[in-house]
């Protein structure tokens, strides 16, 4: 009785076989669903938040301004070492300046002593006072007048003396009239001596005889000098 039973062996059937191999696994179903969500969601925040992507015009126009920026760049470079070197070649020529100046007050100084000791031998005004007239000349010239004018101020008088000189030139035309003339006045700026020398107009036909010759405060208009003297040809 057993040796008569026969041994079943399986044998798929061919339908089946086929309908499982035309379905794809489950699990690389969901990896592939996963990936193309994962894809989409990508996608969606790059456009929607990320970045905007340039296109080919705007990534051309963005190369030209840097490009731009960089030779401006280059040229403010160029300007800024010239500004540089011209800054150093002037420090260099005050730099000779001041050497220059430093020997022309050494040469000055004996000058001016020698100066000084001039004013103290020149005569002083007549009239007497810290500051007067010490010397003049007024000539007459083609209808016009040269006056020559040495002011004196006596040494340790503080602050230089600012004031006019005023000059009245007195005279007498072809008819026999008698006249005066005022000349316009003559700023003074008076430490210890100062020479104020000048041509001044005079009306046609006058002949200039005499001159009064005044220093003037510039503010008050005091009187702090003054001197007559003949004009000469």
């Amino acid at each position: 009785m057993f040796g008569s039973q026969k041994r079943q062996v399986f044998k798929p059937s061919v339908y089946e076989t086929s309908k499982r191999r035309g379905r794809l696994p489950r699990w690389l179903v969901l990896l592939l669903l996963g990936v193309v969500l994962g894809a989409g969601g990508l996608l969606f925040l790059q456009t929607s938040y990320g970045p905007q992507r340039l296109t080919v015009l705007e990534s051309q126009q963005l190369t030209n301004e840097v490009n731009s920026g960089n030779i401006e760049r280059q040229r403010l470079q160029v300007q800024l070492e010239e500004s540089q070197r011209t800054v150093e070649t002037l420090k260099a020529e005050n730099e000779k300046l001041a050497v220059t100046a430093a020997q022309a007050e050494k040469s000055v100084a004996p000058l001016k002593e020698e100066l000084a000791l001039f004013a103290d031998a020149m005569p002083e005004d007549p009239r007497g006072g810290p500051l007067g007239v010490s010397a003049a000349t007024f000539r007459r010239d083609a209808g016009q007048l040269r006056y020559h004018v040495l002011l004196l101020r006596n040494a340790g008088q503080g602050a230089p003396f600012k004031g006019q000189l005023a000059m009245a030139i007195e005279g007498r035309y072809p008819n026999g009239r008698n006249a005066t003339v005022e000349l316009d006045p003559v700023a003074v700026n008076l430490d210890r001596y100062e020479h104020l020398a000048g041509v001044a107009p005079l009306p046609e036909g006058f002949s200039a005889r005499r001159a009064t010759v005044r220093v003037l405060d510039a503010q008050t208009q005091r009187q702090h000098a003054m001197r007559i003297l003949i004009v000469r040809d």
